[in-house]
């Protein structure tokens, strides 16, 4: 399972990086944007156009990562008062909601792209069918629900088998104190 994880972990972060990629494009593009707009009275055509195919695809990139690396944003209080074991109980528990949450978002996407290729929308200046970009973040988002099964699978493999306590957190020093 490790192994497995490991592995999930490594392509999760190549796709989060190909989305940061295209995010720093998208940047760049709309630098470029602002600057010959403001200093040839020229700007580029489709910028708009390009970000709003672009950026569901850069946000749905970074999920499945997100998720591998349980970068959540949590709230442990329960967990560090109850001990090891509660914090074992609350992480399935908060597994388990995430995963709902995740395949839902999943399953409204893809009726939505279909939609999209259905009423044949297309972007306003360079006239970009628009599904195929909905499409792709939801292939994305589908990979970052499967990858939510496997941290929930973790996580209950953990509370069941047991695993490494967490170091408990030390007291903060104060940093440098002055006599």
């Amino acid at each position: 399972m490790e192994n497995i994880e490991r592995r999930i972990k490594g392509v999760a972060r190549v796709v989060a990086l190909i989305g940061f990629f295209g995010l720093l494009l998208l940047a760049a593009m709309t630098t470029l944007d602002i600057l010959l707009r403001w200093l040839f009275n020229a700007p580029l055509h489709g910028v708009n156009d390009v970000s709003s195919v672009v950026m569901a695809i850069v946000i749905a990139a970074c999920i499945p990562a997100n998720l591998a690396m349980k970068q959540n944003i949590s709230v442990e209080v329960l967990g560090s008062i109850g001990g090891a074991r509660t914090r074992r109980v609350l992480d399935v528990v908060a597994s388990l909601f995430t995963l709902v949450f995740i395949i839902l978002m999943a399953w409204r996407f893809v009726p939505y792209a279909e939609g999209l290729r259905e009423t044949g929308d297309r972007t306003w200046v360079l006239g970009w069918p628009i599904w195929p970009w909905w499409m792709a973040a939801s292939a994305l988002m589908i990979a970052a629900a499967i990858v939510q099964v496997l941290v929930t699978i973790s996580d209950i493999a953990t509370l069941i088998l047991g695993g490494p306590d967490e170091a408990e957190p030390s007291e903060p020093t104060g940093g440098d104190a002055i006599l």
